[in-house]
């Protein structure tokens, strides 16, 4: 699966496109495979691969020519790079300087339904949905392999309705390829299905298509630990999206993935922290595999893209950090800044030091602190601020530098622009926050024993002081942002806790477009459907308030 080469998906599903009002550049797909004994022959054997491939690459030859999706930057297509714009630049977590059409909006909280990249990320997501149905009409019954892949790609189409019913609330819907205009679904009712899917993939259906079990599917690809994190993270958010709370089956599909065999990295290596690992550019192999349930996987030659791993990377630095910070790619792009409310979840007397993000994190106490504090004036060292004063300087504020391109091993990396780190869509983190919120919803607000016992062990994980005997629900959505900052779900976390649109307790810096914060409504905790896509659908109504 590090070995795609990448090129445009099969005329057939062309006509799926025109359903959801989108087009798409159509062909075939090349595939080298890395195992020897095994030949893929055939484009359903491409197609398959093209279902995961879609998470990273956008065009026929990357990082751009030839996108998948006509009339889009190719760039901007790519889907990790709008799933982490819409979900980060929308919160209390980060902002960024540059101002290209959408980024202010975002920042701002204040996108309108032709939003460019709330758009890109729409089209993206049903590109995946499209290919999926086509390779489950093109593949049918089969052996238990043939089973098993169809298993995987309706995980994979359960993933990509997943988003589009979390970021889009009520979008169209179709499972199978259709020259017909789709019919719009309802949120309540696009959680019942991925739901259903997920749970006949997994076992606890009536189906025969089953993923494989944990820890025995090829690295990269999905098995039942990815379908129980995915059923776990739905049913901890299911009062927002069908307006029942699970919060039981939330607990017990974590309480799977615990028990599954993957578990938290925590031996360093090489000089790096568990913590550090997790984002490194050897993460498949220096333990952090072991954490990582289904990552989305990058190679530095084989998937070359202006979005994913490199996005993350170069747009959360510049240059100055390279030559006091090891970041393992020569691309700094100085857009992303945390923004100051992330920086008090570690230093809430705002009393980080100079430093780099190794010597920062030393002081908070806690490995996840992995903030850049200074830029560098001549010989000196001059102290970057924890606020956000001027919205378009990326020198003032402090930088988050989590995710790096080098090796814990001091190997060098396959290509010294593009990166081999891949980003982890699950890891086992999530479930130990996951048991331990649904936890202390269950029962009155405060983790039983249980539950603090998992923070704790995220906790020791991260060197961060670990004595208290309980945890609030406040305290659990600040652990939220300690353990998985800049990864992706921050808005999906605040809108669950009530503190994103329509409300006024949190507030956060340039949140509504002022520096102190300004409230905006609540119809903003789904984003619009492209008005594209009403225009071209008639089928489809606006989301309330757009």
């Amino acid at each position: 699966m590090k070995r795609f080469k990448h090129n445009i998906i099969l005329p057939a599903v062309a006509l799926a496109f025109a359903s959801f009002g989108m087009t798409a550049c159509v062909g075939d797909l090349d595939v080298e495979n890395i195992n020897p004994k095994q030949v893929a022959t055939n484009n359903n054997d491409a197609m398959f691969n093209k279902i995961y491939a879609n998470l990273v690459l956008t065009g026929t030859t990357g990082p751009d020519g030839n996108g998948d999706i006509e009339g889009l930057d190719e760039g901007m297509s790519n889907l990790l790079r709008q799933v982490w714009n819409a979900n980060e630049l929308t919160t209390d977590e980060a902002h960024c300087t540059w101002g290209d059409a959408g980024i202010p909006e975002y920042n701002n909280n204040k996108w309108t339904d032709t939003h460019p990249m709330m758009n890109a990320l729409y089209y993206r997501l049903f590109f995946g949905v499209t290919i999926s149905n086509y390779y489950l009409s093109e593949v049918q019954g089969g052996d238990a392999e043939t089973k098993a892949k169809r298993a995987e790609a309706r995980f994979m189409r359960a993933l990509y309705y997943y988003y589009l019913m979390d970021l889009y609330g009520n979008p169209p819907f179709l499972t199978v390829v259709s020259t017909a205009k789709a019919p719009q679904t309802t949120r309540a009712e696009l959680f019942k299905f991925i739901t259903n899917e997920l749970k006949d993939v997994v076992g606890d259906g009536s189906g025969d298509e089953l993923l494989k079990d944990p820890k025995t599917n090829t690295y990269g690809r999905a098995d039942k630990a990815a379908g129980w994190m995915l059923l776990a993270r739905l049913y901890l958010n299911s009062e927002v999206y069908s307006g029942e709370a699970h919060y039981d089956l939330a607990k017990s599909y974590a309480d799977k993935v615990i028990g599954s065999g993957y578990k938290l990295c925590d031996t360093p290596k090489g000089g790096y922290t568990p913590y550090q690992l997790l984002f490194m550019a050897d993460n498949n192999e220096n333990g952090a595999q072991n954490e990582i349930i289904l990552p989305a996987i990058h190679d530095g030659v084989r998937t070359q893209t202006w979005g994913g791993m490199l996005f993350l990377i170069a747009s959360t630095v510049n240059s100055d950090i390279a030559t006091d910070y090891a970041l393992g790619t020569t691309e700094g792009w100085s857009g992303n800044n945390p923004r100051h409310q992330f920086v008090l979840k570690f230093f809430p007397s705002d009393n980080a030091p100079i430093g780099t993000p190794t010597e920062v994190a030393a002081a908070a106490n806690d490995d996840r602190a992995l903030f850049f504090t200074y830029i560098k004036d001549g010989d000196d060292k001059k102290a970057r601020q924890s606020e956000i004063d001027t919205e378009s300087d990326f020198n003032e504020p402090y930088c988050y530098v989590k995710f790096t391109n080098v090796r814990s091993d001091a190997q060098p990396t396959a290509d010294t622009r593009f990166v081999d780190t891949d980003f982890p869509l699950f890891r086992a983190a999530e479930a130990y926050l996951t048991y331990a919120e649904a936890d202390a919803r269950l029962n009155g607000g405060t983790c039983t024993t249980d539950g603090v016992d998992k923070i704790k062990a995220l906790r020791t994980r991260a060197n961060a002081y670990n004595s208290l005997a309980s945890f609030s629900l406040n305290e659990i959505l600040d652990e939220w942002s300690r353990e998985f900052g800049f990864e992706g779900r921050r808005r999906t976390d605040l809108v669950r806790f009530g503190f994103f649109g329509g409300q006024s307790k949190y507030t956060w810096e340039w949140m509504g477009g002022t520096k102190e914060g300004l409230q905006f409504p609540a119809y903003r905790n789904i984003f619009a459907i492209p008005q594209s896509d009403i225009t071209a659908n008639g089928n489809l109504k606006q989301n309330e308030g757009y």
